[in-house]
């Protein structure tokens, strides 16, 4: 399961529209960089059926069925700047 850090709970709740419950992580074109699976983020009003759910204080996260296998044991971290949010996954291996 991904762990979600407690600087990632902030800036998910920080990130949220006002008709959105959660922030859903999806499979999306392979990356570039080499770095693994490509990923991508959105704020939506609820999960699919079919989709994993991580709640941390609140914060909730869906993940569809390739990036709940990809994040499996990962975490996920988040840096605020100004009014940017920049979010990081961590192999803790």
């Amino acid at each position: 399961m991904l762990t979600i850090t407690p600087e990632a709970v902030a800036a998910i709740k920080a990130v949220m529209g006002p008709n959105e419950e959660g922030l859903k992580i999806a499979a999306a074109p392979a990356t570039t960089n080499g770095s693994g699976p490509g990923l991508s983020l959105e704020g939506v009003p609820a999960p699919e059926s079919d989709d994993a759910v991580v709640d941390a204080d609140g914060a909730q996260l869906y993940l569809d069925a390739a990036a709940a296998g990809a994040l499996d044991g990962k975490i996920l971290e988040a840096e605020r700047e100004r009014d940017a949010v920049r979010f990081s996954i961590i192999d803790p291996i």
